[in-house]
Formats: structure tokens, C-alpha cells, sequence
């Protein structure tokens, strides 16, 4: 069961969440923040930089598992309430 939800989840992260995130909200948000990552780096030492990227990696990480626990979730509940 964990390597079809594992499938399942990569498959949709491929193929349908890109689609779903098509909105000019989305694509402004994303704007709007790369700009103020590209002012607020421009302040930092390289040290501080190197420091932000290895916690920004780590924070990627744990937000990765998180959305593949609640996707995992997610279906779940969805098989479940077919069932009923």
C-alpha cells in the first residue's frame, strides 16, 4: 500500500498539481516573493547566504514530507468515503 500511495502522490505532483497552480494569484505571489528573496540575499554575507540556503534545504524537506503525509491522507479518506 505505501509504495502506491508513494506513486500516486509523485504522479500527481507531476502531472496535476503544475496545472492547479495556473492562476495569476499563484504566479503573482511567486513573483512577489522572488523579488524580496533577491532584495533580502543582497544584504547577506556569503556565510549568511550559505547558512540560509543549507536551512532553507532543510525547511524544503520537511515541507515535502508534510504535503506527502497530508496527500497520503487525503486519499485515504477519499477510498474511504467510497466505500460508504
Amino acid at each position: 500500500m505505501e509504495a502506491l500511495l508513494h506513486t500516486l502522490y509523485f504522479y500527481a505532483q507531476e502531472n496535476q498539481v503544475f496545472r492547479r497552480l495556473q492562476t495569476p494569484e499563484y504566479r503573482r505571489a511567486v513573483s512577489e516573493t522572488e523579488e524580496s528573496w533577491e532584495a533580502f540575499r543582497s544584504t547577506l554575507t556569503a556565510e549568511q547566504g550559505e547558512r540560509l540556503d543549507a536551512l532553507l534545504s532543510q525547511n524544503e524537506e520537511i515541507a515535502h514530507l508534510e504535503d506527502e503525509a497530508s496527500f497520503c491522507c487525503a486519499l485515504s479518506m477519499g477510498i474511504a468515503l467510497g466505500r460508504l
